[in-house]
C-alpha cells in the first residue's frame, strides 16, 4: 500500500439503533496504520467525545486509506454526526462479496442455504480466527437495542476492538489473497466502494416517505384488509380447498390442486420436478385470467400480513439496499414497499413541498444485449421507442406501425413481448414461450427460429459469452464485477449474465454521481430510482445523470430514461397499472367497509 497512501484508518462503530430508525453511535475504534500497514497507535472514543467532535479524529484526505467491514455503516454514523466522509474508502465486506462471487456446479435437487457473509465469517474463509469464546451475535443484538450496560463501558470498547483488529488482518489478508480466494484489486475496490460506502450510506439514511396515518390504520384492521383481498384475487376463495387460509396463509399443495382445477394443465416446472412459483413463471402464465390476481395477491398478502417494514420514528422506510448481495452485482434490497406488489407503493406520500419522481431506464436489459452483441438490428429495434413493439411486428403480432399507439391499447400483449425478449435473454425453451404466449409449440418454435434469423449477430454473440465463460472460469460486467465458475454451471445465468450485471453497474454509477451533486435518491430499484428533490430542474438533472450512466455503460448507445412518476403538492405514489390500481382500491374499500375511513374519495 506504500505506493498509494501514507496512512491507513481501520474503524469501526458501536451504535444503538431502531428499526428503521438512523444509528445512534456508542463508541468508535480505530487502528492507525503506516503505509506498511503496521499498528501506530489506537483511538478508542466513547459517545460524549464523538458528539463533541466536528470532525474525524484522524486524517481523511487523499493519502489515506479509510478501512470497514460494511462500511455503509461507519459512513452512517459519520453523517450522524456531522463529519466528512473520507476521500478513498475500501470495504472489506465489498471485496469478500465480489473474491467469493462463485457459480456453483447446478443441481436442481439440491436445496442450497445462502451462506452468510459477516466479518467473521469472512474472516474464517481466510483462515482467521477469533470471537470463539463470546456470543457475537447476542452482544451485537444488546449493543444495538441499548442493553449494552449490562457489559459496560469498557468491554463494549473492547469488543469494538476486536472487531477492528480482526479487519486489520482481514485487510492484510485479502491484499495478499489466500485459501483459493484472489488478492484484492484495490482500484475496483475503491470505485466499488465510492457505492457500497458512501451512496448506500447517504441512500439508506434518506428513506422513504410513508403514510403512516393510513398504514396504521391497514394495521389495526388487518383482518378486514385481508378477508376482502383474498375476496377479490383469490380464485379459489369459497371453495371447500382455497389456495390460502382465512388468515392469508398460502399453501402449495392447495395451490397444485387448483391448477387442473381452473383449466390450467399447463404449468412452468423446476428441472426438478417442483411447480416453478417465481415471479416469471406467474407472469409467463398472465394469459390465464386468475393467474395475473393470484399473482399480485401474493405478493401483497405477506407484506401486510406480516409487517415487517423498517419504519424510523421519523415516518420512513429505511429498506437494506444489501450491494452486491446477487451474483450479477445488484442489490439484495429487502423490507421495501418495491419488494412487494405495485399496488403498496401506493404508502409512499411526499411531502407537500417536495418533488417526488420516480425515473427508469427504458427496457434496460434489451438495449444492453443489443450494445453487447454488436447486433445492428436490435439496435435499431431498441431506437424505434418500443423493442417489445419491434418484437411483435417481427413476430407478427401486430400490423399496428405506430409504438405509441400499440403500447396504450395492448398493455397484456406487450407484456408478453417483454417475457418473450427477457426469455430469450437467459434461454427460455419452446415449451416455456409456448405456455407464455399461449401458442402451441409450433408456433413458438416458429417465433424462436424468427427471431434466430433477424438477430443472428445476438445469438451468436450469447452462444460465445458461454463459451468464453465456461473456458476462462469467469466472466466480468463492464466494469470488472466478477464471477467465477466451477463445472457444470446453470447456462441461464451464463445468458442473463451480461445483461444484469451491466444494468447493476448503471445503477450504480447513476447513484454515486447522483450523490455527488448532491441528488440523494431515497431508493434503488434494479432500472428505476426514486426520488425527493426540490424542484423540477432536478429531475432534469437526475435523468441527464442517468442517460449518461447508460451511454458510460453502454459505449456511447443511448438508453433512453422515462419519468413513471412526478408526484408534486403533497401526492401519492399511484402505479398506472390496473391491477396495482386495483389492489389499492380493495385495500381503502376495506377499510372503508369498517369505517376506518371516510365513504368519499379514496386516498
Amino acid at each position: 500500500m506504500s505506493e498509494h497512501f501514507t496512512q491507513t484508518i481501520v474503524a469501526d462503530f458501536e451504535y444503538e439503533i431502531e428499526d428503521g430508525g438512523l444509528p445512534n453511535p456508542l463508541c468508535m475504534v480505530a487502528y492507525v496504520l503506516d503505509e506498511h500497514l503496521r499498528h501506530v497507535r489506537t483511538i478508542r472514543l466513547w459517545r460524549e467525545e464523538l458528539l463533541a467532535s466536528k470532525h474525524p479524529p484522524f486524517d481523511i484526505g487523499p493519502d489515506t486509506l479509510f478501512v470497514a467491514y460494511s462500511a455503509w455503516a461507519e459512513m452512517t454514523c459519520f453523517k450522524v454526526l456531522g463529519w466528512q466522509f473520507p476521500v478513498h474508502i475500501f470495504d472489506l465486506h465489498t471485496v469478500y462479496l465480489a473474491a467469493s462471487n462463485v457459480l456453483l456446479p447446478y443441481d436442481p435437487d439440491e436445496v442450497r442455504k445462502k451462506p452468510r457473509k459477516r466479518l467473521p465469517d469472512a474472516c474464517r474463509a481466510y483462515g482467521i480466527e477469533g470471537w470463539e469464546r463470546i456470543d457475537k451475535e447476542q452482544i451485537s443484538e444488546d449493543i444495538g437495542t441499548g442493553n449494552w450496560r449490562k457489559y459496560g463501558k469498557e468491554a463494549v470498547l473492547n469488543y469494538c476492538e476486536e472487531d477492528v483488529k480482526k479487519s486489520a488482518e482481514l485487510l492484510r489478508a485479502q491484499l495478499r489473497g489466500r485459501l483459493g480466494l484472489p488478492p484484492a484489486d484495490v482500484p475496483r475496490v475503491l470505485y466499488w466502494s465510492n457505492y457500497s460506502a458512501k451512496a448506500v450510506a447517504l441512500i439508506q439514511a434518506k428513506g422513504i416517505p410513508w403514510d403512516m396515518p393510513l398504514w396504521n390504520l391497514v394495521q389495526e384492521n388487518k383482518a378486514a384488509v385481508i378477508g376482502e383481498l383474498l375476496r377479490h384475487f383469490d380464485p379459489s376463495y369459497g371453495s371447500d380447498d382455497p389456495i390460502y387460509t382465512p388468515d392469508g396463509e398460502w399453501s402449495y399443495a392447495r395451490f397444485e390442486r387448483w391448477l387442473p382445477r381452473a383449466g390450467i394443465l399447463a404449468w412452468p416446472r423446476l428441472d426438478s420436478g417442483a411447480l416453478d412459483i417465481s415471479s416469471d413463471a406467474f407472469r409467463l402464465m398472465y394469459h390465464h385470467p386468475d393467474i395475473g390476481g393470484l399473482h399480485a395477491l401474493r405478493d401483497s398478502i405477506g407484506f401486510i400480513a406480516k409487517a415487517r417494514l423498517p419504519i424510523g420514528p421519523d415516518g420512513r422506510n429505511r429498506p437494506s439496499l444489501f450491494p452486491f448481495a446477487t451474483v450479477t452485482g445488484r442489490n439484495a434490497h429487502a423490507k421495501s414497499p418495491f419488494n412487494a406488489h405495485a399496488g403498496m407503493r401506493s404508502f409512499i406520500v411526499f411531502p407537500p413541498d417536495r418533488v417526488g419522481g420516480y425515473l427508469d431506464w427504458r427496457s434496460q436489459e434489451p438495449g444492453i444485449a443489443a450494445v453487447r452483441s454488436g447486433d445492428m438490428a436490435l439496435m435499431a429495434a431498441y431506437r424505434s421507442g418500443d423493442v417489445y413493439h419491434a418484437l411483435a411486428l417481427a413476430c407478427g403480432f401486430t400490423t399496428d406501425p405506430d409504438p405509441e399507439h400499440w403500447k396504450k391499447n395492448n398493455p397484456a400483449m406487450r407484456q408478453r413481448m417483454k417475457t418473450l425478449q427477457l426469455g430469450i435473454n437467459y434461454g427460455m425453451g419452446v415449451p416455456s414461450l409456448a405456455r407464455g404466449l399461449d401458442r402451441h409449440p409450433l408456433i413458438a418454435s416458429g417465433i424462436i427460429g424468427q427471431h434466430r434469423r433477424t438477430h443472428s449477430p445476438y445469438w451468436q454473440w450469447r452462444d460465445d459469452v458461454v463459451m468464453r465463460a465456461m473456458l476462462d472460469r469467469r466472466v466480468e460486467s463492464k466494469f470488472g464485477w466478477p464471477l467465477r465458475i466451477t463445472t457444470s454451471p446453470n447456462k441461464r445465468t451464463l445468458y442473463n449474465f451480461p445483461m444484469q450485471a451491466d444494468g447493476a453497474e448503471m445503477l450504480r454509477l447513476a447513484a454515486w454521481r447522483l450523490c455527488e451533486a448532491g441528488i440523494v435518491p431515497c431508493m434503488l430499484i434494479h432500472d428505476g430510482i426514486l426520488f425527493e428533490l426540490t424542484d423540477h430542474e432536478q429531475i432534469e438533472h437526475a435523468k441527464e445523470i442517468m442517460r449518461q450512466a447508460g451511454r458510460d455503460v453502454c459505449d456511447g448507445f443511448e438508453i433512453g430514461v422515462d419519468v413513471d412518476q412526478l408526484l408534486v403538492g403533497g401526492a401519492r405514489y399511484r402505479d398506472k397499472r390496473p391491477m396495482a390500481q386495483k389492489m389499492w382500491t380493495t385495500i381503502m374499500r376495506a377499510l372503508q367497509a369498517v369505517q376506518a375511513i371516510p365513504k368519499r374519495a379514496l386516498p
